[in-house]
């Protein structure tokens, strides 16, 4: 069904870094583009996704959303809102949703949309009732474990909040396996004997980065096997630290940020999330099941909405010894990855594409849900 109506959309976000929710801002703003929509990005010039969206010929505003500047944001917002007249305001991170939203509430902007895409607990305060509850008139999260707390903790509408997960966005060009293999054996100066497992997100805390080492290191037996550590972020010089007095340090690998990290995710015999918290539905788990690499998850956040019995590994506790287990099983059974990564794609295909929920996302803004 095609977007006949076309929309004006301006996105705020106050992180200047780049990860899944600006990755997810990112894509949604191209895909509303390419369908005749005009978007436009409010955010802090410093920041990759003011950078990236600059590249590639969108308009541009910059704001530096800090709490102590909020009042000013506030009116800042009131008048770009005013000149740009937007059929829609979506905001995504804390203090740019307290100054769009408090802007396009006064100046009655027909749609004020807060995204909330990690499932971190919301306060429930009297100010986060009123942002939730009657500033924003839609909120989209990432996955049903975000919406219900949040209709619970402030009373809302179920109608009001919606799940739209961030879909995948296909690479063109993916290399076959072997191929993918074999770069990331030159790559890392390795032999044909070598096979990779890993993980792609960014190196935060909560990213379970050293409980995914610990388990690793289980699994000392499978000599052939290495540990693929791809993104950047916060925590880097604490992993560095910890896999240098790793006993498995010449098999654990830290490659930094990758643009296309599904042609790395390509060469993996498995991929692991061993996040401890605050998941909604991780992009890297949608994007391996596109890419048919079986996943070995920990049951957090929104993971067992995509994730069960047929499309991967859940690891039910957030224990070494069972994320290893998980790894080891799905690693050592080649019959059972194929089973996990065919139904995965499957499920991917049918459920998390943006001609799906870009539409849906459009069907709700022009009120034909």
């Amino acid at each position: 069904m095609p977007t006949t109506k076309k929309l004006k959309i301006i996105h705020t976000e106050a992180s200047p870094h780049w990860g899944g929710q600006e990755i997810r801002i990112f894509e949604e703003m191209k895909w509303f583009r390419e369908q005749g929509h005009e978007m436009i990005l409010v955010a802090p010039d410093n920041g990759t996704l003011y950078k990236r969206c600059k590249e590639i010929g969108f308009k541009v505003i910059s704001i530096y959303f800090t709490k102590p500047k909020t009042f000013l944001n506030i009116f800042r917002m009131m008048q770009i809102i005013l000149s740009e007249n937007p059929d829609v305001v979506a905001t995504h991170s804390s203090t740019d949703s307290w100054a769009g939203l408090i802007a396009a509430k006064t100046v009655n902007t027909r749609k004020r949309v807060r995204y909330r895409h990690v499932s971190a607990e919301v306060k429930k305060n009297i100010l986060n009732r009123w942002q939730y509850k009657s500033l924003a008139n839609l909120i989209f999260t990432t996955g049903e474990c975000i919406r219900m707390p949040l209709i619970e903790a402030f009373r809302l509408d179920q109608e009001k909040a919606y799940v739209i997960p961030t879909p995948i966005t296909p690479v063109k060009n993916l290399p076959r396996k072997e191929d993918a293999v074999r770069k990331l054996q030159e790559e890392l100066n390795l032999g044909k004997e070598a096979r990779f497992i890993g993980q792609v997100s960014v190196l935060r805390s909560w990213k379970g980065h050293l409980l995914l080492i610990e388990a690793f290191e289980n699994l000392y037996d499978f000599t052939e096997l290495h540990l693929i550590l791809v993104g950047e972020g916060a925590m880097r010089a604490i992993i560095e630290e910890r896999i240098s007095s790793s006993p498995l340090k010449n098999r654990i690998h830290l490659l930094g940020h990758r643009e296309e990290s599904m042609k790395v995710m390509k060469a993996f015999d498995v991929i692991i999330l061993s996040s401890l918290k605050n998941e909604g539905i991780p992009q890297c788990i949608l994007q391996a099941m596109y890419c048919g690499v079986p996943v070995v998850a920990n049951k957090v956040g929104g993971i067992p909405e995509v994730i069960n019995s047929s499309t991967g590994f859940l690891v039910n506790n957030l224990d070494y010894n069972e994320l290893s287990f998980g790894i080891s099983k799905t690693y050592g059974d080649k019959n059972f990855q194929s089973i996990l990564a065919n139904n995965a794609k499957d499920f991917v295909l049918e459920n998390f594409t943006w001609e799906i929920l870009g539409l849906k996302t459009y069907m709700i803004f022009t009120d034909q849900h």
